[in-house]
């Protein structure tokens, strides 16, 4: 696959020294600052050029032509936005990939479609609500297209969900558990009759949206206000 990489900084770098180690990848990385990309050029060899990547004889001399994905991953959205529109339309790249910083701009990334947005905000909130033991619903990915996306469920002790089959659940509408793992860490394709036990970890496609209905349904009910008050004090 032949991809190209616009942006040296922290995450193209490191997203370019990722790829580079896998025999089936190609992969140009172009930087705008003349220094950088000298520097990068120490470090990584010919697959780095300077220039913007933004402009058609910069991607032209990079081999957009030819290329199979672009991904834009400058520290600026309207750039990443404008590399991957070039790369679409001029170029016909296949696939187009961009770094959004700011959440608000994925509507308007997805509607002059790119086909897909890696937003270092939700990244985070996904790793926090991990390290967290109290997390429930943590999103994986976005299926582009489909108002439908990849999570993450855990059944917490003592909610709706602990002890019942899954064909029992009041579910929200397009939710489809694909796979349950157990506190043995054994996976197994799951069916209505499969019960769910306390600690069970699914990995489901929902409605995008549907998150707050799914931890109701996955997490442990909190204490009545009186009964922690009677507890605390």
């Amino acid at each position: 696959m032949y991809i190209i990489v616009v942006g040296g900084g922290a995450v193209g770098s490191g997203l370019a020294r990722e790829l580079i180690a896998s025999p089936d990848h190609e992969v140009v990385l172009i930087e705008e600052s003349g220094a950088r990309a000298n520097e990068l050029r120490a470090e990584l060899g010919e697959m780095v050029v300077h220039g913007d990547g933004t402009e058609v004889v910069v991607l032209g001399a990079a081999g957009a032509g030819r290329a199979d994905l672009l991904i834009a991953v400058t520290a600026d959205d309207g750039r990443n936005l404008v590399a991957c529109e070039v790369g679409k339309h001029w170029f016909h790249i296949a696939r187009t990939i961009a770094r959004v910083d700011d959440q608000r701009n994925e509507g308007l990334f997805r509607m002059l479609g790119i086909d897909a947005t890696v937003s270092a905000a939700a990244a985070v909130l996904a790793q926090l609500e991990t390290s967290l033991p109290e997390h429930t619903v943590v999103p994986l990915m976005r299926l582009q297209g489909s108002g439908l996306e990849v999570v993450d469920l855990h059944v917490q002790e003592g909610s709706d969900a602990a002890g019942k089959a899954i064909r029992d659940l009041q579910l929200p509408r397009q939710t489809v558990i694909s796979l349950v793992i157990g506190l043995d860490g054994a996976p197994r394709i799951p069916s209505g009759d499969t019960v769910l036990q306390n600690g069970d970890e699914l990995i489901a496609v929902i409605a995008q949206g549907a998150e707050s209905e799914l931890r109701r349904l996955f997490a442990t009910p909190l204490a009545p206000e009186s009964d922690a008050v009677e507890r605390g004090g």
